[in-house]
């Protein structure tokens, strides 16, 4: 006879374990906003490095073609 009242115990545990409050509900739906934001600036926040980044290499390789181009010239003065 325990192991049946157990087992109706442990049921109900978990019944009532799965139903949330409407407060909990509000308060997922908030945190799951919150991180649909966060992960909105993440995804920003990597598109403009990667923007950035380019642009960076593209100036050091206009850099490196110009002082390629002036060693040429010192070369060619021989």
């Amino acid at each position: 006879m325990k192991i049946p009242t157990i087992v109706y115990f442990t049921a109900v545990a978990l019944a009532f374990a799965a139903c949330d409050s409407k407060q909990e509900k509000a308060r997922k739906a908030e945190l799951d906003a919150q991180a649909d934001k966060l992960d909105q600036a993440a995804k920003s926040t990597e598109k403009n490095a990667k923007s950035d980044a380019d642009v960076v290499k593209k100036e050091g390789e206009a850099k490196s073609e110009a002082l390629k181009s002036e060693a040429d010239k010192v070369r060619d003065q021989k």
